[in-house]
């Protein structure tokens, strides 16, 4: 009774491997027709199959000289190929005592010689065979037995492909889902801070400070979802400017220079901040506050140096003459923080306009 248990539990271990793999009833598919081709040519049989033992039933992945896909299990060659260790070789089925009565045999279609390789999972359950038949007694070299096992392993990596492309596909689609209920309570969270600031701050006099909270609430929530829809690994460069530039009406006067860069979580949420404080204060102060203004903004990479460094700087022209401030604001302090709340800051209150020049090491700005 223990050892009837013991097979039903293995058997059933097995069932479950061959079902992980999604391939039972499925299409025909040219990567497995090419191989069973491929099988039979170099074995110089007429009869190659890309079998699959299920429960009382086995199906045809790929075959060739059969014109079926899925046969009992009962007269089945390769039921038998399954419990052995890896290879099973039959030259001559009439004097087999394993095939004795075998249909297939005694009758049509007089199958004589079974050759077959074990589609074995990486732990070891075999859920079935790449096999060849012959109607008549015959051998393999050592060579064509070589190839069978060969491409065996070649369809069970085809299998394993295909279940690894499945598995990722199925957790993108959750992480989609999880995004995006991340996504909805993130505006709602900022929602009710914007509300809640609001309220807090509605006897506060200087309504200027009032607003560009608000501001860069929004700048703050609008850079969540921009790393949401990157599913929260990396933002590319470009992509975040293009954001502050929405945010911003005078934007098409802001040119950008430089290469792709995609920018990690912390970097493209300090980025965002600092760039939509200069433009603020070039709307409200600078270059953009007269129709003359520009600004010109550039990113560089060099990776001459032994830690690789980026470089962003952005420079107004054509403003109105700037002086350096005789206070420090706190977007003055969100500026001085840098791209990654680190790295080096220099700004410039040059008559012909402000230049600020950040930089932070490569590593820094991409990481989480």
């Amino acid at each position: 009774m223990a050892d009837l248990q013991m097979h039903d539990t293995a058997e059933v271990d097995r069932l479950n491997a061959l079902a992980s793999f999604a391939v039972l009833d499925t299409p025909c598919e040219q990567d497995f027709d090419e191989i069973a081709q491929l099988a039979s040519s170099l074995c110089e049989t007429p009869i190659a199959v890309v079998n699959l033992i299920g429960q009382g039933r086995q199906f045809f992945k790929a075959e060739v000289g059969l014109g079926v896909r899925e046969t009992p299990l009962d007269s089945s060659f390769c039921a038998k190929a399954i419990l052995e260790d890896e290879f099973l070789i039959v030259p001559d089925a009439t004097k087999d005592a394993r095939f004795d009565g075998n249909p297939l045999v005694t009758g049509e279609p007089g199958l004589r010689f079974y050759a077959g390789a074990l589609l074995k999972t990486d732990r070891g359950h075999a859920i079935g065979t790449l096999c060849v038949l012959d109607y008549q007694p015959r051998q393999l070299s050592t060579l064509q037995q070589d190839a069978l096992k060969v491409l065996a392993r070649q369809v069970m990596r085809q299998f394993e492909l295909r279940k690894a492309v499945r598995e990722r596909d199925a957790a993108l689609q959750q992480l989609g889902v999880l995004n995006g209920e991340l996504a909805h309570r993130m505006k709602n969270t900022l929602a009710m801070v914007q509300a809640i600031a609001k309220q807090t701050l509605k006897g506060v006099s200087e309504r200027d400070a009032v607003e560009a909270l608000g501001r860069r609430i929004a700048a703050l929530g609008a850079a969540h979802d921009l790393l949401l829809q990157e599913n929260w690994t990396a933002a590319p460069f470009h992509k975040v400017i293009r954001l502050l530039l929405d945010l911003h009406s005078d934007g098409d006067r802001i040119e950008i220079f430089g290469p792709t860069l995609d920018l990690g979580p912390k970097a493209t949420l300090s980025m965002t901040l600092l760039l939509h404080e200069l433009a603020t204060n070039a709307v409200k102060h600078g270059a953009l506050s007269v129709a003359s203004g520009k600004v010109d903004l550039s990113l560089s990479i060099d990776t001459d140096r032994a830690a690789p460094s980026v470089t962003l700087t952005w420079r107004e022209s054509g403003g109105p003459v700037v002086g350096e401030p005789k206070r420090r604001s706190f977007g003055s302090q969100l500026i001085q923080m840098g791209l990654v709340g680190k790295g080096g800051v220099d700004a410039r209150y040059r008559p012909e306009g402000l230049i600020v020049t950040f930089e932070a090491a490569l590593a820094d700005v991409r990481n989480l």
